[in-house]
């Protein structure tokens, strides 16, 4: 688990980089096998969640195509809608990504070359069946489908090794509800390291993400910037392998009256955990499970007992 940990935290945004280089660092060793339990879990979350994220910037870019036609831009689509001049989609992407209407709803084409917003690099493409609603408005279902040729990469800071992971299956809903929420619905998403020896993930659970201020859409000119309320949870066979390299690692992850600004939670609380005492070193882990808890940005990690920082 050690090389594929190494090689995919930099995807999780790992606690670590926020550790102080001062004597904080001896109060930080108790919590160090938490921090490990949550990035592990964090890291599984996010990569099972790609195709989603993925349909909700879609849906921001189509909230704002609907809201700019309703202000006389009738020509207006994904692929040329702007903000101050630049085209939405590369903000919310990035400058090599490209989008199409198809007849099925958009279309997603990735460039390996170039990171995403969550520093993790794509390759291939995604459909999202829009089942007749081109905007993700109340009713409306959306289906993310990972096409074939989809993977995803992380670079380690370790070396700048590259860790391919191979997208192999699952499901991915998104479905809008009255009051701006949308519920996502993931199941079964298979995911496994290139080379890996213990199998592909089968990551399974529901979040619902709506605006914090119920003034705020979905339409980009309304939301970005704007924090976002986030609950739900996930668990299941992981990407990780197990201690003894057989099997994948079980895991779960929540997250509990989270707040979050573009990615990054800045309030609320996570909670991370080995679901199987067969799967890891048990000396290594005194605790199978481990809370993270944001206030305005900063983090408390509880553990064992231990709280880092100390409070």
């Amino acid at each position: 688990m050690n090389r594929i940990f190494a090689m995919l935290t930099l995807g999780a945004l790992a606690l670590s980089s926020c550790v102080k280089e001062n004597d904080s660092y001896k109060d930080l060793l108790p919590v160090q096998p938490g921090m490990n339990i949550y990035n592990c879990a964090a890291t599984q979350n996010r990569v099972a969640m790609q195709a989603a994220n993925a349909g909700m910037r879609v849906a921001i870019l189509a909230a704002e195509v609907a809201k700019q036609r309703a202000e006389g831009g009738e020509e207006v689509a994904v692929e040329t809608v702007e903000d101050n001049n630049v085209l939405i989609y590369k903000k919310l992407f990035n400058s090599m990504t490209t989008i199409e209407t198809v007849e099925e709803g958009y279309k997603l084409t990735f460039n390996k070359n170039y990171p995403m917003p969550d520093y993790f690099y794509l390759e291939g493409s995604l459909l999202i069946r829009t089942n007749g609603a081109s905007e993700l408005t109340e009713g409306a279902t959306w289906n993310v489908e990972m096409q074939d040729d989809f993977k995803l990469y992380s670079y380690s800071s370790y070396g700048g090794s590259e860790s391919q992971v191979n997208m192999e299956g699952g499901t991915t809903t998104i479905t809008a509800s009255a009051g701006g929420s949308c519920t996502i619905r993931i199941a079964n998403i298979a995911a496994s390291i290139e080379n890996g020896k213990s199998g592909a993930s089968n990551w399974s659970g529901s979040f619902v993400v709506r605006p914090a201020d119920e003034s705020v859409t979905l339409a980009y000119s309304s939301c970005k910037g704007k924090t976002f309320d986030v609950e739900g949870s996930a668990a299941g066979a992981s990407l990780y392998a197990n201690i003894y390299g057989t099997e994948p690692l079980n895991l779960s992850y929540s997250v509990s009256e989270g707040q979050y600004v573009g990615l990054q939670i800045v309030d609320g609380t996570e909670e991370a955990k080995f679901t199987s005492p067969l799967d890891y070193d048990t000396a290594t882990y005194p605790a199978s499970d481990v809370r993270c808890v944001w206030t305005n940005g900063q983090y408390r990690i509880y553990y064992n007992g231990y709280v880092y920082p100390k409070e």
